[in-house]
């Protein structure tokens, strides 16, 4: 009997002794409030999380504190940005954040559903890409999914849901709903 405790206690103390130190691996999924989104490599729109939009990017979690949906005159570009860091200015430019960005090149994003939902798939003049603070070249693109509801564009806001995964290796993305201040440049 008292072998047998002995065993037991012996057994726990090398478990606790293995176990104490131990870093907790990050992952890429993020739960908040029993809703939960993970890293993806084929997304739906119904894989997009209810909760405020959330990063996850070089293997840390990425508060999201800015949102803008500009639409460039020239260019007739429309993006979606998503930073870490506020402007000194409404539409102005952020140095030295993180942040993710949904590019149409020469054309508009609208109000309804806009699904890429593999990485090999494409998305004709849709760009995603993500900068990084303090990295060598800050811009990456990657393979990339994503999948976006656009639910309503007033006259100074633009509301919807996001999700975009990125084929990197620290399983990157973006997921969650928005509220963007509208920027005409």
């Amino acid at each position: 009997m008292h072998r047998q405790i002995l065993k037991v206690i012996i057994l726990l103390l090398t478990v606790s002794l293995f176990s104490c130190g131990k870093k907790q691996d990050q992952t890429s999924e993020k739960e908040t409030g029993g809703n939960k989104f993970l890293w993806k490599p084929e997304l739906k729109v119904s894989d997009i999380p209810d909760f405020p939009v959330r990063g996850f990017l070089n293997g840390r979690e990425i508060k999201i504190d800015y949102i803008n949906f500009e639409q460039w005159r020239g260019s007739g570009d429309n993006v979606l940005n998503f930073g870490d860091l506020k402007p000194k200015n409404n539409c102005g430019y952020v140095e030295n954040g993180n942040s993710f960005h949904l590019l149409h090149k020469g054309g508009e994003i609208k109000k309804g559903e806009i699904l890429k939902s593999t990485f090999e798939q494409n998305l004709d003049e849709y760009v995603s890409y993500y900068d990084t603070t303090g990295a060598k070249d800050q811009k990456k693109t990657t393979p990339w999914n994503c999948a976006l509801e656009i639910t309503e564009i007033g006259e100074k806001t633009v509301k919807g849901k996001i999700a975009i995964c990125f084929k990197d290796d620290k399983l990157s993305w973006i997921a969650g709903t928005f509220e963007a201040i509208r920027c005409n440049n």
